[in-house]
């Protein structure tokens, strides 16, 4: 008998044995199959950074692709995320990037690459440039990874620690200039196969790098590099492409090495030695594809400097600094447009410095380059922001009076891309116009108002859920779009109406906000920058009246009030018409104890250097909300009782909100008390007056009709024009 068989026989034995398929107990079902979960890993690669780049996981170690490898495509900024299952541990793995000619796009050169290379990374490391392509090559070796970054640090005149990092990003110029060096000189392997093949065998890839380390040796002169006529990597002193053995004329002096006394005598348009260059003197050069010519101009102060490229016979792009040389990830300005239409790089300086310039070839090319002095033109233009329960529509008036801007004014929210440059009027002066509410419908910033009421408009809320901070970011947001549409000679005026002035405010004093400077004037028209009483009714209705439910028929006072907020709501049967909601957060935060007025002003005098200027009215008594809110003509809060009255608020709600003092002492405009229209109470204790104060005492000009008191507001709006200059 067999062996197979004396087992088969045996595990015949053990099954009768324990009832084997005689039981009459079912089989257990198998357990289900492990759901694979995934997660991502992120990567960046990096020559410049690369685009539409194959980048993989080396789960195998073997250097090549494999479908099975985790595989991705980069994107901008040469960015890529691999999903992973939780069967592998990524950090224990290689990762490589491939990048194809005529696929890959170069961020750094700014064009599809024409020759393929491949790059790697150690296990560990998710960014992956020429630096961890060396790092990883020297640990196939048998190294570790400590060690083949200290080798390579002492080798190329790079700290070890910046080795594996995004070099771009921490603007390392050697490192930036290094790496398109070594991928210009193809020294990395064209694909996967061979870097494979480099790991088993680097002895010519070792000797390009000791090699160009050896020319790179003096970390204060970055020279150029060529391949000779035997393929081997040698000084290129005029940095013209030609390797010194090959080339005629070393210098690039125009003198051939045979007559020329002095032929590695090279100091013209480096980076090391960059050329004067002289304010409108022409400069007209050629220039080899990827190489560089570099100047340095000395610039005087309070002038638009304009930089042009012209009568190009190829591609080449401009780069401007101030005060350092510029590369292709770190400048001021850059102007990479095709050779057809020139380059010109404008730049504004307050002060003199020192303005170097560096121009690039995308192809062999001749260029002539000029720098001059332009004209400044100042762009003039106004922002005008909205208050509580409003729009940017509130201004329709305003702007469209011929005496304003004639119906031109564009309007702009945080989510906007201004499109195209805004209508000047007859004196030279655009509009824009701030619509508030970017904030509104972000759970995570967004107030809530009674009841936890939110904003659930699909078009936002104008505001109304955001606190003064989050609206003086809208308005510093509008006002980057201005600068980026209109150019950095830009004036602004800004002109806030109610709570709108205190946006502006909130703007304007917090000490990060960009662009003030830009900012020549501050107006406010009915601006509650002390509060208003009114504010009061939030809290009164908090403590007192919640939940709406259990009053709306107790016949008293929480009754009167909720009704108020129906009738204002433009929720009650004989009058459909929104005035605004008294239960969103923003009439809390306009009440004169709130937290949000207290801690606005508290710097106050940060707006000392700006002109500020106040528009006050005081002819309307406390309490009259709006005009014809009602059947029987204007709505006020103290009408309670009247015959036919409507809905108003019970006596001992007032007496709350006025907070012991008298309904007169607290006239202004029906909202807003005079005494707190006055920017001025806040200044004058620390030594400072508004510029320009107008004050409308007309009976009954209501708080929400300010934005359309034209001739108030024009008046106004001459005086500030004289004031910042733009009546000159």
């Amino acid at each position: 008998m067999t062996t197979l068989r004396l087992v088969g026989i045996y595990s015949l034995f053990l099954l009768s044995a324990c009832g084997g398929g005689d039981s009459s107990e079912p089989a257990s079902p198998p357990p289900p199959p492990r759901e694979t979960v995934y997660s991502d890993y992120n990567i960046t690669a990096i020559d410049g950074y690369l685009e539409n780049a194959t980048v993989w996981l080396d789960v195998q170690d073997s250097g090549n692709y494999l479908n099975s490898n985790p595989t991705a495509t980069t994107g901008d900024k040469g960015k890529a995320t691999l999903s992973i299952p939780d069967t592998i541990i990524a950090k224990d793995h290689a990762v490589l990037v491939e990048a194809k000619k005529a696929l890959t796009f170069d961020e750094g050169l700014g064009k599809i690459i024409t020759n393929s290379f491949t790059l790697a990374a150690p296990a560990g490391e998710r960014i992956i440039t020429p630096f961890s392509t060396l790092v990883y090559l020297k640990m196939k070796s048998g190294t570790t990874k400590n060690t083949a970054a200290s080798e390579l640090s002492a080798q190329l005149q790079i700290p070890a620690g910046q080795l594996l990092t995004d070099f771009i990003e921490l603007k390392h110029n050697r490192m930036t200039l290094i790496a398109a060096d070594l991928v210009r000189l193809d020294v990395f392997p064209e694909s996967p196969q061979q870097l494979a093949n480099v790991a088993r065998d680097p002895r010519t890839f070792n000797t390009d790098i000791n090699k160009y380390a050896e020319i790179q040796s003096d970390v204060n002169a970055f020279r150029g590099v060529a391949r000779n006529s035997l393929n081997v990597l040698e000084l290129d002193t005029d940095i013209d492409g030609i390797a010194d053995s090959d080339d005629s004329d070393i210098d690039g002096d125009g003198i051939p090495n045979t007559q020329d006394n002095h032929p590695y005598n090279f100091d013209r348009h480096t980076a090391q030695s960059p050329s004067e260059l002289t304010l409108s003197r022409v400069q007209d050069e050629s220039l080899l594809e990827e190489q560089w010519h570099y100047y340095k101009l000395e610039t005087p102060e309070d002038i638009l400097l304009n930089v042009n490229i012209s009568q190009l016979s190829g591609d080449i792009d401009l780069y401007v600094k101030q005060g350092a040389i510029p590369t292709k990830f770190d400048y001021d300005c850059r102007s990479n447009n095709s050779y057809h239409t020139g380059e010109t790089c404008l730049q504004r300086l307050k002060t003199g410095t020192t303005h170097f310039i560096a121009v690039y070839a995308q192809q062999d090319a001749s260029y002539r380059l000029k720098a001059k002095l332009d004209e400044i033109v100042i762009n003039k233009t106004s922002l005008l922001l909205h208050g509580l329960a409003s729009e940017a529509d509130t201004w329709s008036n305003l702007v469209a009076d011929d005496s304003f801007y004639s119906g031109a004014c564009t309007t702009i929210n945080i989510g906007s891309e201004i499109e195209t440059l805004p209508q000047v009027n007859s004196k030279g002066e655009s509009c824009f116009r701030l619509d508030f509410g970017g904030f509104d419908r972000d759970t995570n910033l967004s107030s809530k108002g009674l009841e936890g009421k939110t904003c659930i408009s699909a078009l936002s809320c104008n505001g109304d859920y955001s606190n003064f901070n989050l609206l003086g970011e809208e308005v510093e947001i509008a006002i980057e779009q201005i600068i980026n549409k209109l150019g950095i000679d830009t004036e602004i005026v800004l002109l806030g109406h109610s709570r709108g002035g205190l946006a502006a405010r909130a703007y304007l004093q917090n000490t990060s906000s960009q662009y003030i400077d830009h900012v020549k004037a501050l107006i406010t028209t009915g601006t509650p920058h002390q509060g208003s009483p009114l504010g009061r009714f939030y809290r009164y209705m908090e403590l007192n009246c919640l939940p709406q439910q259990s009053h709306e028929n107790d016949n008293g006072i929480c009754e009167d009030s909720w009704e108020v907020i129906k009738l204002m709501a433009g929720e009650r049967w004989y009058s459909s018409t929104y005035h605004m909601d008294l239960r969103v957060p923003s009439i809390d935060f306009l009440s004169p104890e709130s937290t949000e007025i207290t801690n606005l002003n508290t710097n106050v005098v940060m707006l000392e250097n700006i002109i500020t200027s106040q528009l006050n009215y005081r002819g309307t008594k406390f309490g009259v909300l709006a005009k014809d809110a009602t059947l029987w003509g204007n709505y006020d809060l103290y009408d309670y009782g009247q015959l036919a009255g409507g809905d108003h608020p019970h006596p001992s709600t007032l007496r709350y909100i006025e907070q012991g003092v008298s309904r007169e002492s607290l006239i202004g405009d029906g909202i807003v008390p005079s005494y707190s229209q006055q920017l001025s109470n806040l200044l004058i204790p620390y030594g400072r007056n508004v510029d320009l104060s107008s004050t409308n005492s007309e009976e009954n000009v209501i708080h929400t009709e300010q934005p359309s008191q034209v001739t108030d507001l024009h008046t106004m709006f001459e005086s500030v024009r004289n004031a910042i200059g733009w009546s000159e």
